[in-house]
C-alpha cells in the first residue's frame, strides 16, 4: 500500500494540471494548433511549423532583485512565410482579474527578452496572449484585455480567454479541441461529492467517459490523431481525472478503471510489447531500451514504467541513464 501511495504521489502531484498542459503543448502538435486555430481564428495545418521556446523568464522587482517565472507555453509557429509568436497560461484556480497583472508581466518580459535596439529606439514584440481557465466562476470574462496609457496614446490587445465549462464533449470533438479533453472532468467539479454518492449518476459519468474513449478511437484508427497524441490524451485524462476525484472514491474507482484500462493499453506499451519480439532480430536489450526510453520521455515515470513493464526500477534507471548519456547536448 505504501509503495502504490508513493507512485501515485509521484504521477498525480498538485501540479498535475499544469504538467498536463505543458506536455500536450511541447509534445504534440496536432493537439496545439486546433487550439489556436480556435482561440485566435487562426488557419494553421500540417505545414505549420512549432518552434518552442523557453519558458523561464527574469522579472525584476522593486529592489532590482531578480525573481523566476515560468510561464505554461510560449512558442512560435511559423507558416507560409509568416511567423507568429505565442504566450499561453493554463489557470487551475478560480478566476480573478489579478491574473492579468501576472500575464503582462510575463508578457512584459517576453517582449524585452526579444527587442531590438536601433538608434535612439526601443522595439518590443507583444506575443499574442491566450487564457485557458479550468474553473469558471460568473466573473469569468470572454476575454480579457490589457490597456496601456502611454505619453504617446492609449493602445490595447486582446486575451482571448477559453473556459472548459463551455464545451460539451461533442464541442470539443466537432472544434477538434483535443487538447481540453484531459480537463473535461473540470465540467462536474461542483457535483462530484453528489455524484459519488448515487449509482445512477456515477454509471452517466462513466458513460460520458466511454463516449469520450469512443471518439478517440475513431480519431486514432482514422489518422486524425498519432499514436503519441491519442496515448498522451488517454495518460493525461486519467491523471487529471484521479487528482481531481481524490476525495470521490467511488467515482474515482468506476470512471478510473476505465481511463487505467485505456492507459495499459496505449500503443506506446504495444509497442513496447512489439518491441520485446522484434528486439530478438535486432537485438533484444536494444529494441526494450528504445522503448522504455520512449516511455520516459513521453512523461511516465521510472515507478510506473517498472509497474507496467515488469522491468525492476533499477534496470528501467540504467536503460533511461544509457539513454542521455547517448543524447547529443545542445
Amino acid at each position: 500500500m505504501a509503495t502504490k501511495t508513493k507512485i501515485e504521489d509521484l504521477l498525480y502531484s498538485d501540479i498535475a494540471y499544469d504538467d498536463a498542459f505543458r506536455t500536450m503543448e511541447t509534445e504534440c502538435d496536432d493537439l496545439l494548433l486546433p487550439f489556436l486555430n480556435y482561440a485566435f481564428n487562426e488557419k494553421y495545418d500540417k505545414t505549420a511549423k512549432i518552434i518552442r521556446l523557453r519558458n523561464e523568464h527574469f522579472i525584476k522587482s522593486n529592489d532590482h532583485s531578480a525573481e523566476k517565472r515560468i510561464t505554461d507555453s510560449h512558442f512560435e509557429v511559423e507558416q507560409n512565410g509568416i511567423t507568429k509568436r505565442y504566450h499561453l497560461e493554463c489557470e487551475s484556480s478560480r478566476y480573478d482579474d489579478s491574473i492579468l497583472v501576472r500575464i503582462f508581466e510575463y508578457d512584459a518580459q517576453i517582449a524585452l527578452d526579444n527587442a531590438e535596439l536601433k538608434k535612439g529606439r526601443l522595439n518590443v514584440f507583444f506575443p499574442h496572449t491566450g487564457l485557458l481557465i479550468l474553473r469558471s466562476t460568473s466573473k469569468t470574462p470572454d476575454s480579457a484585455e490589457i490597456f496601456l496609457d502611454t505619453p504617446g496614446g492609449h493602445i490595447s490587445y486582446e486575451i482571448p480567454v477559453i473556459r472548459i465549462s463551455d464545451f460539451t464533449i461533442d464541442d470539443l470533438f466537432e472544434k477538434k479541441l483535443f487538447l481540453l479533453i484531459p480537463f473535461y472532468i473540470f465540467n462536474y467539479e461542483k457535483e462530484l461529492p453528489k455524484i459519488d454518492s448515487d449509482k445512477t449518476k456515477i454509471e452517466e459519468l462513466v458513460e460520458s467517459y466511454r463516449n469520450i474513449i469512443e471518439k478517440l478511437d475513431c480519431m486514432h484508427n482514422d489518422g486524425i490523431l498519432s499514436s503519441l497524441t491519442y496515448g498522451v490524451i488517454i495518460s493525461l485524462t486519467h491523471r487529471v481525472l484521479h487528482k481531481l476525484t481524490m476525495k470521490q472514491k467511488s467515482v474515482q474507482e468506476k470512471v478510473g478503471d476505465i481511463m487505467g484500462g485505456k492507459v495499459i493499453d496505449l500503443p506506446i506499451l504495444r509497442e513496447y510489447h512489439k518491441g520485446i519480439d522484434e528486439g530478438k532480430k535486432v537485438g533484444k536489450a536494444e529494441g526494450i531500451a528504445e522503448i522504455i526510453i520512449r516511455m520516459f520521455d513521453n512523461g511516465t515515470s521510472e515507478e510506473e514504467i517498472s509497474r507496467l513493464t515488469g522491468i525492476s526500477i533499477d534496470e528501467v534507471r540504467s536503460m533511461i541513464e544509457t539513454g542521455k548519456e547517448l543524447t547529443p547536448t545542445t
